[in-house]
């Protein structure tokens, strides 16, 4: 089968793309993941076996950039956060603004403790409950005494 996707995010052996003619969400299992960067625009050769997983994943066994494809700016987005619990290579936060909790997927996530606060820079989200986003950078709020 063939799928034609955009790359949203390119980790060392996966890329998450949004499948073109669904609009959904897909992690594709590939080792030529490096060669891809958000934006791309891709053809995607696979045997047509999905899991039911979320996101759904497929083993490529091809992948191609489409010629011409123009990678999209991808903005930054940002969360101002109360540490309430360290994991492993993620923080579960307080994310005040929006009244929920969040957690933040970051592989230097043991820099950090419970009642921190944080801003947390990000540039996708998963509407999961709780949401999950993976950080791109976490700065410390320091607070000054008077």
């Amino acid at each position: 089968m063939i799928m034609f996707a955009t790359v949203i995010q390119s980790d060392p052996d996966s890329l998450l793309v949004r499948d073109l003619s669904t609009g959904g969400e897909v992690q594709v299992n590939t080792p030529d993941a490096n060669q891809f960067a958000p934006g791309d625009q891709v053809r995607i050769t696979f045997s047509g076996a999905m899991t039911l997983s979320i996101p759904p994943q497929i083993s490529a066994t091809n992948i191609q950039r489409i010629p011409g494809s123009t990678p999209e700016p991808h903005p930054t987005s940002e969360i101002r956060a109360t540490i309430l619990q360290r994991r492993h290579n993620s923080l579960l936060v307080w994310d005040a603004n929006n009244n929920r909790e969040v957690i933040v997927n970051y592989p230097y996530a043991y820099h950090f403790c419970a009642g921190q606060r944080i801003v947390v820079n990000y540039d996708t989200i998963r509407l999961s409950n709780p949401p999950e986003v993976n950080a791109t950078d976490i700065i410390p709020i320091c607070q000054m005494r008077q």
